[in-house]
């Protein structure tokens, strides 16, 4: 629930006023609660009006919208007994997951890694499709040989990655907040021809589950050998940063909290074994 809210006048440069507008929450699911239902009340277009339909800034002191009441949000009711699976995560949310299953839903749907890599030219970005592994914990793509990023990575091994997802609700949004993501460094290499095979088909079997679609995007196998123009990249995670959306909803600092990798490999184990 809201416990307070108020609003104060600040002086931010000469003659340069703004509103701040402080709300105290009961706990850090009333705030993700609080966001939806001023993202809904905003939809009237009658408050909304109220908003932003001011002349001057010092007009809203006088104006309806400081006579609008806290949004009277319930806390959520908590069983007494609770196993440890289902307690609170690490985001302080009633409902979200904790941080290994946070890291291990990101590898399983986040399709696309921004990789990081330095060569001769110097530091490089790429954009490649993945496929998370297991035990240990690893990424697999393809690119061209010749591409600049596969070019440093035969150089410099060393490479760091940033992944996130946008959109997401219920059990997925981490702290209420719709975006999670996670930042990686390891070491990365070229996977070899006795590794080909059995890498080829499950690279296209997590990305194309459907064999039909897989049929249409499927490249021959002997691009990514010999004089082939393609390689199947390797890259080993050795340190994994999770997005801190907990911290965010706080005090509004963009930081990560490290997540042991054998965490994530066992969350990951578990809901292999979980029942569909």
């Amino acid at each position: 629930m809201v416990l307070d809210t108020t609003w104060h006048t600040v002086t931010i440069g000469d003659n340069v006023h703004c509103l701040e507008h402080k709300v105290t929450f009961a706990d850090e699911a009333a705030w993700g609660e609080y966001r939806r239902a001023v993202s809904r009340r905003s939809a009237d277009p009658e408050w909304e009006s109220r908003r932003t339909g001011q002349d001057e800034w010092y007009d809203i002191l006088d104006s309806r919208i400081l006579s609008d009441p806290p949004l009277p949000i319930p806390l959520p009711q908590r069983a007494a007994a609770r196993s440890d699976s289902a307690a609170v995560s690490d985001s302080g949310a009633a409902g979200s997951r904790s941080a290994p299953a946070r890291s291990s839903f990101l590898l399983d749907r986040a399709r696309f890694v921004t990789l990081a890599t330095t060569g001769p030219h110097g530091p490089w970005a790429a954009t490649v499709n993945f496929v998370a592994r297991h035990r240990p914990l690893h990424l697999i793509w393809y690119s061209l040989r010749t591409a600049e990023h596969s070019a440093n990575i035969i150089a410099n091994p060393r490479v760091s990655g940033s992944m996130f997802m946008t959109g997401l609700t219920g059990p997925d949004a981490p702290s209420g907040l719709p975006i999670d993501g996670a930042q990686f460094s390891g070491s990365c290499r070229e996977v070899s021809p006795a590794e080909l095979p059995e890498c080829y088909e499950h690279y296209y079997a997590a990305n194309f589950p459907d064999p039909a679609e897989r049929a249409d995007w499927a490249l021959p196998v002997e691009s990514f050998r010999g004089d082939g123009p393609r390689r199947f990249y390797r890259l080993d995670i050795e340190r994994w940063g999770l997005y801190d959306a907990q911290r965010w909803t706080v005090d509004k600092h963009d930081t990560r909290m490290e997540v042991a990798l054998s965490e994530i490999e066992e969350e990951a184990a578990g809901q292999r074994r979980a029942p569909q």
